[in-house]
């Protein structure tokens, strides 16, 4: 677990937006402080009912217009920076991905106001937890999605300055550019989750890999890595904000072997 930080802000607006975990808490429980003022509303997700050729087209126009493919295309003057601090809840079905030695369960929580609908973010975070190179790759570990109730961990996008509230609760300053995990929420930056960063401006997607994975690793125990050589993947838990240091960008854990993608430990 990383401390408190303040050069864990981005050296420029290209850096990469992963900051470190608090370690330091107030006095009263890590779930009340995070939580503040904020209220959670369920958003039920859809049925699957038909959608005509046109509503589609214009479903996929929006999601096209929120950052789906590439960072660079979306205004960034267009993201708000700023929201009332209450969040609408995905629903949950309790599927479970991965293993059952390390069973998780975790809600995804969207800010009001961002226009992004809680359950396409949920899916997006289903996507990561299921994929082979994330954190099931081990056997243990299994991620399950709550229906209800309380969870170990919230995933939580919100604009910079609920970020930068939530986080500083915690002893974090994260200065309206990236992402913390603290108690039981892993707090994502709206502008990092929509325009990613240098590294990544061609593949929004994978950058949102990185976000989660880096994130939900402290929530799993693990510290901060460094790049183990040049030309080689940087690991997961790599503060790639700082720059990549020889290594090639890569968002994932594991590889597609298997093999889990480390380097030397980091303070």
């Amino acid at each position: 677990m990383g401390r408190p930080d303040a050069s864990d802000r981005p050296a420029d607006a290209g850096a990469d937006g992963t900051s470190r975990t608090a370690q330091a808490k107030p006095a009263s429980s890590p779930s009340a402080e995070a939580e503040g003022p904020e209220k959670e509303k369920d958003e039920k997700r859809k049925d699957g009912t038909e959608k005509d050729e046109k509503g589609e087209k214009d479903e996929k126009d929006e999601k096209d217009k929120k950052g789906k493919g590439k960072g660079k295309d979306v205004d960034p003057s267009s993201i708000p920076s700023s929201g009332p601090g209450t969040f609408t809840t995905a629903e949950g079905d309790d599927t479970r991905t991965g293993g059952t030695e390390r069973l998780l369960s975790y809600r995804v929580q969207v800010e009001d106001g961002i226009g992004i609908p809680a359950d396409e973010v949920a899916d997006e975070v289903e996507r990561v937890f299921a994929d082979p190179r994330g954190w099931t790759a081990d056997g243990k570990v299994g991620f399950r999605q709550a229906s209800g109730g309380t969870s170990d961990f919230r995933v939580r996008l919100a604009t910079a300055e609920t970020v930068d509230r939530i986080c500083g609760e915690y002893g974090l300053d994260t200065g309206g550019e990236v992402n913390c995990r603290v108690g039981q929420d892993v707090m994502v930056n709206l502008k990092r989750w929509l325009l990613a960063t240098q590294y990544y401006a061609d593949d929004v997607p994978e950058y949102r890999a990185l976000i989660i994975n880096h994130e939900v690793g402290h929530f799993l125990g693990h510290g901060h890595e460094t790049c183990p050589g040049a030309g080689m993947p940087a690991p997961a838990m790599m503060q790639q904000i700082k720059g990549l240091k020889g290594c090639e960008p890569n968002a994932w854990p594991y590889d597609g072997n298997g093999r889990r993608i480390t380097g030397p430990s980091v303070p």
